[in-house]
């Protein structure tokens, strides 16, 4: 994606939006951001990885999808509910399953 300027920061507009994960005070709190492109969809970035371990466990190989402004590129988005829920999606069955499973290893 990086090759064709995807996210180059002309196809941006500078407004964003802050999500997370969060459900109730024993949640631990996971954030994203979701910057608006010129076309008004949102692109979901997450950079909370808790070391380069996870990333390359989780990313390895998909570099591509990196920027290092902005982090891990999730997904585009239409709306803001939009963006929340696939945000915690992506948390409940990827991120966690992963931080749970080297918890216990």
């Amino acid at each position: 994606m990086n090759d064709y300027r995807y996210f180059g920061n002309e196809n941006f507009t500078g407004n964003h939006l802050h999500i997370d994960n969060y459900t109730n005070e024993f949640t631990p709190y996971i954030e994203a951001i979701a910057w608006e492109r010129q076309d008004k969809t949102m692109d979901i970035f997450f950079d909370g990885f808790e070391n380069d371990k996870e990333f390359k466990a989780l990313f390895g190989g998909k570099e591509h999808y990196y920027d290092d402004f902005m982090g891990v590129f999730l997904g585009n988005v239409k709306t803001d509910e939009e963006a929340y829920e696939v945000f915690r999606n992506w948390v409940d069955t990827v991120l966690y399953p992963y931080r749970n499973r080297t918890k216990t290893i």
